[in-house]
């Protein structure tokens, strides 16, 4: 390790300097590499009895959204539970939970060189360093206390992010100057670092801590219950219920019920005294979703319970005080459903203290690919399979398909997918290929073949031709968003009912092609 002293002691100096946690990360894979000649390599945090990819070197991209369960990884968890140094043979039969993961490299690894970091605090496991190489043999040279060196370097890089993210929640201030790239601890399962989702975050840092009601925002199925779930586990409320009701589902016989719940006799029905969710959640957060479904004689008795902070059970007089913080989700655009009269504008008000929009997964760049590896990967472990793994092609597919459905509809295809590929090939590592998604298209089924056919090629515009598909897309989008915002009058409500979109996502995506 002399010969490469300026680069750790480089590494040192990170530890210590105002440079953002992805860069401090990146270098210190980056001299690894360097240093031990390895050809894959990775940063993870442990939580929750989970490896959480931080930083990769020489992965698919997908793997940093993949969370390794130790009791799934034979090998991590030897990481795990070692506390020191981990050699592992080079004819281990235990799984690499890498496996296809590595680009251009189809083979299974089974000969290989591997070496696990465990990286200590105070004798708590804090996450680790895998160094991995196609030759058996690549690290006998290295001595196990360079290897140490090493991990108490990228145990104190690690700690360092920890802390900094501990102060900042504590101070509620930025205190490291370049935009965090991630937060460690509590928000993993929200998976995502496109900017607009970076920009959830941050929002939902804000304002969950708070007594404020929030309305969330978003198209079906892009993970409104998964940020009311991340408002409540923020929130000084966390230890007490997070207590959830679909209004969509309510019908409107029992709904007063659900909600402020009834004595004995109220009605036909009632042999007992029964709580609503109100009183369920007292002292917690009551999330409403599918809001914009309820019906507006409840609408006005929501309003009075968030008004007054009291409730009355069906079929009784006396009010019962109750504290809850309100979450409530839609996929409606409410500002429309209350110029309709179709919902109260004071209750919208009440509810919208601070409003959170949850971006469509199309706009959320490279998402996809970490999405879709956290689903290969819990996959994996329903199907009872080592590994599951996407082909580069069917990463390129999925990442220019529109995804109508968002992120629901994505989880499912892979799950199709992955079903689809085991029946096809019996093995305990299983590789998704575009056929075995139901896309459709000619746009997807060029790329996911590699060709265009000669009918499909007719239908291309001979002015795309010369572009790429993103730049051929925003062209299409920009003249036909132009053509119909000018045919209305420029009137947005209509344009967005002319295109079937939802109004904010139109605004969203005028001003993303610069139209307004």
């Amino acid at each position: 390790m002399e010969q490469v002293g300026k680069e750790w002691i480089q590494v040192a100096l990170d530890i210590t300097s105002g440079i953002s946690d992805q860069d401090r990360f990146d270098r210190l894979l980056s001299t690894i590499r360097q240093t031990l000649k390895c050809d894959a390599s990775a940063l993870l945090l442990f939580r929750d009895q989970q490896f959480v990819p931080l930083a990769i070197n020489g992965l698919s991209e997908d793997v940093l959204g993949r969370r390794f369960d130790i009791e799934q990884h034979p090998r991590l968890e030897a990481i795990a539970r070692a506390g020191d140094v981990v050699r592992f043979p080079s004819d281990s039969d235990l799984p690499d939970p890498y496996d296809g993961l590595i680009p251009n490299h189809d083979e299974e690894l089974k000969v290989h060189s591997c070496i696990g970091l465990p990286l200590m605090l105070e004798d708590r496991l804090i996450g680790a360093v895998t160094i991995d190489a196609f030759d058996p043999t690549q690290f006998d040279s290295f001595k196990n206390d360079d290897l140490r060196i090493v991990s108490a370097l990228a145990a104190s890089s690690l700690n360092t992010a920890l802390l900094m993210e501990q102060l900042e929640r504590t101070a509620g201030v930025e205190v490291n100057t370049p935009r965090r790239s991630r937060n460690l601890s509590q928000q993993g399962e929200i998976i995502g670092q496109s900017r607009s989702m970076l920009e959830l975050k941050s929002q939902i840092d804000a304002v969950a801590d708070t007594d404020l009601s929030v309305l969330v925002m978003g198209e079906t199925g892009v993970g409104k219950e998964l940020v009311a779930h991340a408002l409540h586990s923020h929130s000084g409320r966390s230890d007490n219920p997070l207590v959830y009701l679909n209004c969509a589902a309510l019908p409107e016989s029992v709904a007063e019920s659900e909600l402020f719940g009834h004595i004995k006799g109220a009605f036909t029905g009632a042999i007992s005294n029964r709580k609503g969710k109100f009183e369920l959640a007292d002292q917690g957060t009551l999330f409403l979703d599918e809001i914009g479904e309820l019906s507006l004689p409840l609408q006005a008795k929501l309003l009075r319970a968030l008004q007054y902070g009291d409730i009355q059970r069906v079929g009784e007089d006396k009010n019962i005080k109750v504290n809850v913080r309100i979450i409530a989700a839609t996929n409606r655009v409410m500002h429309e459903e209350v110029k309709e009269g179709n919902f109260r504008s004071d209750l919208y008000h009440r509810l919208s203290v601070f409003p959170l929009f949850v971006p469509p997964l199309r706009e959320r760049e490279k998402d996809i690919v970490l999405l879709a590896g956290f689903f290969a990967e819990r996959c994996a472990h329903k199907l009872g399979v080592t590994n599951i793994n996407l082909d580069a092609t069917t990463l390129n597919v999925i990442q220019n398909y529109t995804w109508p459905g968002n992120v629901r509809e994505l989880e499912h295809a892979i799950n199709r997918a992955s079903v689809i590929a085991k029946s096809e090939n019996q093995s305990e590592q299983i590789t998704l290929l575009p056929h075995h998604f139901n896309f459709s298209g000619e746009v997807v089924a060029a790329q996911s073949t590699g060709y265009v056919t000669e009918d499909s090629s007719q239908t291309i515009m001979s002015e795309y031709r010369h572009l790429g598909l993103k730049e051929a897309v925003d062209n299409f989008q920009t003249q036909l968003v132009q053509s119909a915002y000018l045919e209305n009058d420029k009137n947005l409500s209509a344009t967005a009912k002319q295109l079937k979109v939802n109004s904010p996502n139109l605004h969203r995506l005028m001003k993303r092609l610069n139209l307004k």
